[in-house]
């Protein structure tokens, strides 16, 4: 069986000439020789350390981003590299063994990955899973129905009882399988899996509730019919925030239309002093707060963030402002009556800061524009009332 796999290749075409296991180059003329055109020059060779076999008719070579090295891509796009990934972590899952997940990233993608480690679960019976997670959204994993063990120790001896560690360390949300699987998805194929569609859902009890009681009784939620939530600032990207002015318009339409609480979370002072019918949290409440407080909502108004994927995991009716990132690319879901995107020319375009400095994808979104949606998903929702 070859260890790793020698790829002749003309750079020019991404054509790949012959492949070789085992085949170390030694010099161009080595080359020019394995090659069997007689010559080194306009080709050039890779190393694949992988099993997974190369056909010259199905896979070619390219770079998949400016200034990376080159890769062996299928007809699809889809580098082998990944593919190989997905099979080697597949193949060893599937004989059974202890596996530690290590968890990343904030508030939203701590139940994507749990989403895809439920996946996991009923893939592979025969494999015992554990997580590691960060002590902030402890609590909050240990709701979600199904999940396995989670814990903060995993450490040092802690870990060595596994077989086998994953780490879902990653700063990109791009599949290079394209952008419609999700990125829970993109988790999942660290665990070996082609496609999640499972929702890590959340299930709380009353005496939850009771462990904040301070805080929730505090806020009076029973003393008016509706409760709203609004989430609007990112701290990942100015491209997906929108704007304080159009949240106090918003809380000022729900106050004429509903009798209502409407909450504001999120960053600290991002709402100014004194802003009629809001109710600001901002910087004053937990991960763990914030997911009690919005089990009780009628309505949660955001932004691409953990609070959208609270509101989700809980059932909660959401109406979801989108810029920068698309309702497709992060949850592998097409747009339902619960998404706002505006059809921009750029709309497809994923990012954090704004191309075009301008912001446009979120600014135009109106206060108005929300408040209609919002009359439809009370309307049509069985669970509008304040929740005890």
């Amino acid at each position: 069986m070859a260890q790793y796999q020698t790829v002749i290749f003309d750079p020019s075409t991404g054509t790949i000439v012959k492949v070789l296991p085992n085949q170390y180059i030694a010099n161009k003329q080595h080359l020019a020789r394995m090659s069997g055109t007689g010559s080194w020059k306009g080709i050039r060779y890779l190393y694949f350390n992988h099993e997974l076999p190369i056909e010259p008719s199905k896979h070619s070579v390219k770079s998949l981003s400016p200034n990376a090295p080159p890769s062996i891509v299928a007809s699809d796009g889809i580098p082998l590299e990944f593919q190989a990934i997905i099979h080697d972590r597949r193949k060893a899952l599937t004989t059974g063994s202890n596996c530690l997940v290590e968890f990343e990233g904030g508030a939203g993608d701590q139940l994507l990955e749990a989403a895809a480690v439920l996946t996991a679960m009923a893939t592979y019976k025969d494999t015992t899973f554990a997580i590691r997670a960060d002590t902030s959204y402890l609590e909050i994993l240990q709701h979600v129905k199904g999940l396995c063990s989670i814990g903060t120790s995993y450490v040092g001896q802690a870990a060595e009882q596994f077989d086998i560690k994953i780490s879902n360390h990653t700063q990109y949300i791009s599949d290079p399988r394209g952008g419609n699987y999700g990125k829970a998805s993109l988790y999942g194929a660290w665990l070996g899996l082609n496609r999640v569609t499972q929702l890590a859902k959340i299930k709380l009890a009353r005496a939850d509730f009771q462990t904040e009681a301070t805080f929730i009784d505090g806020l009076h939620l029973n003393d008016r019919p509706y409760n709203f939530l609004c989430h609007f600032r990112s701290g990942s990207g100015h491209a997906k925030s929108w704007q304080h002015q159009k949240v106090t318009h918003l809380a000022e339409l729900l106050h004429q239309h509903y009798d209502s609480n409407f909450f504001v979370v999120g960053y600290a002072n991002e709402i100014p002093a004194g802003s009629p019918h809001i109710t600001d949290l901002t910087g004053h409440t937990t991960w763990w707060q914030t997911l009690l407080l919005e089990a009780k909502m009628s309505l949660v108004i955001c932004i691409d963030s953990g609070v959208m994927h609270f509101a989700r995991s809980l059932g909660i009716p959401y109406i979801a402002l989108w810029g920068g990132t698309n309702a497709q690319v992060i949850l592998g879901e097409p747009e339902t009556q619960h998404d706002i995107r505006l059809d921009l020319p750029c709309r497809n375009l994923i990012c954090y800061d704004c191309q075009n400095k301008t912001n446009a994808c979120m600014a135009k979104i109106t206060p108005e524009e929300v408040l209609e949606h919002a009359q439809i998903l009370l309307s049509n929702s069985t669970t509008n009332l304040p929740r005890s």
